[in-house]
Order: C-alpha cells, then sequence, then structure tokens
C-alpha cells in the first residue's frame, strides 16, 4: 500500500504584474477604472494549489504560505495599496517591499524580480516548501526557471509558473517557454474568481465635513427657504434683530413643522402637518419687519394672512 506524500507548495506572486497583465486581457478596450485588476493573493494561491500538473494529484498538495512581492510605494500618499498590503498580511501573507527608484537606480522592476528569484532560492534550499509556484512575467526570471528545473524530469516538481491568459490563448510573458516547468495558464473565469473589488474606504477623519461642527437647528423660516430652494437656511440666522423668531415663524406659517422635518428627514416620510397656530397681532406686527421678498416667500407657500 502506497503511502501519498504531501507537498508544500508555497506561492509567490510579482503583484504589479498580477495586476497589469489582468488589467491588459481583461479590461477591455476602454480604460479599466483603477480598482480592476486587484485580486486576493490568498484566493489566488489556493486556485494554484488546486490545480496540479498532470503528473500529480490534488491530495498530496497543501499550501505552506504565500509571499507578495510589491512596487514601492509611500504609506502616506498610497492609503489604498497600505490597507490592501494589511488585509493580505492579516490573510497571512507575507508581503516584501520593493526598493524605491532611487534605491534602484531607476530599474525597479529588475530589482523587485531579483528579490523575488532570491525568496525562492532561498525557501527551495531551507526547505521551506517542497514546491515553488511563481506568478511572475519578467523575462529576467528564465535563469531561476532553468536552475531550479535542471536534472529534473518533466515537469520540474521544484518549480511551477502561473500567468493570466487570453480568450484567445494570448500570454503577457515569454516565460511560458521555459522548458520542463509546468505552467498555470489561468483564464477570465478563474481571475473573477479570485478578483478583488472592494472598494477602499478613507480613514476616519478624512474627506469633507470631517472636523465640521454640527450647527444649531434651523429655524423654520429657514427650513422653508430650504424646501423651496431659494437659499441656504444658515442665511436666516444673520437676519437682523427685528426678524421673528423660530416659535413666532411656525406660528405665523401653518404646516411648517411638516415642511422642516422633511426637510431634514431626506427622504422619511413626513410627519402629518400641524393644526394652524392661532394668529396674534402681536406677530403680524413683526412679520411687516421682515423683508419684502420674505413676506412673499412665506405668501407663497403658506397662503395669504386673512
Amino acid at each position: 500500500m502506497s503511502v501519498e506524500r504531501v507537498r508544500r507548495i508555497g506561492v509567490f506572486i510579482d503583484y504589479w504584474y498580477a495586476y497589469t497583465s489582468a488589467r491588459q486581457l481583461y479590461g477591455g478596450p476602454a480604460a479599466p477604472p483603477a480598482w480592476f485588476g486587484n485580486v486576493s493573493p490568498d484566493a489566488l494561491a489556493r486556485v494554484l494549489v488546486k490545480r496540479p500538473p498532470a503528473a500529480a494529484r490534488r491530495s498530496e498538495r497543501v499550501l505552506h504560505g504565500v509571499s507578495v512581492f510589491v512596487r514601492h510605494f509611500d504609506p502616506e500618499v498610497h492609503h489604498g495599496q497600505l490597507e490592501r498590503v494589511r488585509r493580505w498580511e492579516a490573510d497571512g501573507a507575507s508581503v516584501l517591499v520593493g526598493p524605491s527608484r532611487e534605491e534602484g537606480a531607476g530599474f525597479w522592476q529588475s530589482a523587485l524580480s531579483v528579490g523575488l528569484a532570491t525568496a525562492v532560492s532561498d525557501a527551495l534550499a531551507r526547505g521551506a516548501c517542497d514546491t515553488a509556484v511563481v506568478f511572475a512575467g519578467d523575462g529576467a526570471l528564465l535563469p531561476l526557471l532553468s536552475l531550479e528545473s535542471a536534472g529534473e524530469e518533466t515537469p520540474s516538481p521544484r518549480i511551477e509558473l502561473a500567468t493570466w491568459v487570453g480568450p484567445d490563448g494570448t500570454v503577457p510573458t515569454s516565460l511560458v517557454s521555459a522548458p520542463r516547468v509546468w505552467c498555470h495558464r489561468l483564464g477570465e473565469t478563474t481571475f473573477k474568481q479570485v478578483v478583488d473589488q472592494r472598494r477602499l474606504g478613507k480613514p476616519a477623519g478624512h474627506g469633507p465635513g470631517a472636523h465640521r461642527k454640527p450647527g444649531p437647528p434651523p429655524t423654520a423660516m429657514g427650513a422653508a427657504m430650504a424646501a423651496a430652494g431659494l437659499g441656504r437656511p444658515e442665511a436666516r440666522r444673520s437676519a437682523p434683530a427685528g426678524a421673528p423668531s423660530a416659535q413666532q415663524g411656525a406660528a405665523a406659517a401653518p404646516g411648517m413643522e411638516a415642511v422642516r422635518a422633511t426637510t431634514e428627514l431626506g427622504r422619511e416620510e413626513a410627519p402629518a402637518a400641524a393644526a394652524p397656530a392661532s394668529r396674534e397681532p402681536a406677530g403680524h406686527e413683526e412679520r411687516r419687519d421682515e423683508p419684502r421678498g420674505v413676506r412673499r416667500i412665506t405668501q407663497r407657500l403658506f397662503g395669504r394672512d386673512g
């Protein structure tokens, strides 16, 4: 009775290649939105583990680590990328950030590929994994594939390649020609299974109005003017000293509370209109002091005084 040997699979992802090649192959003729092409490294790794080469069995493979290699970014500026990295780390992935353009003498992709190749060789040499699956497309990685597959049967059990493939069979990398290396050609259906479409919210305290202090409740007349589209409610607070108060304005205008509730509640159902309040002579005297335009607004909204 044969005993199956479980192979520990380490997955190494050049995220910039995974992102840009997906946009190139599946983004359509028009420029896709910026989030299009982002994938979940953990979901992608699990798909690769469950897609063994022809001579291997799915039951013999188990995920044993995910390493994601990303371009250098400024965490103070690129908040979205920082949040993605934190989410990947929470999923258990190791994230390695490449050198800046200054540190890499302008050749950031070559520096990133060297880091990926070094990590793969080190993991295989130390026995951290039995098989390394490399999702990358830089031609500079060809020596790595050739070295790790040298002298092995076809395909090599030590190293595998993964890439997106277009609907017509187009692949955006020449690494697929490496001998003795099994290549996982993942199509658009698989891409949709591992795509990450989550919109990244801004950190708390960012955005317009984040630090705005709540203003006082709007006056009845201000609410009526806002409902009529005739100015901001805040303008009523700068009225002259002889202007009516909120209570006087509500008493002078039947149904004002219903208008105010509709303005404040938005899409919520407005309460029933309040019963017409008694009109006292003092209220009429104060209302004569209002500007002529305000009186006309009130008359148009709530009817003329009897």
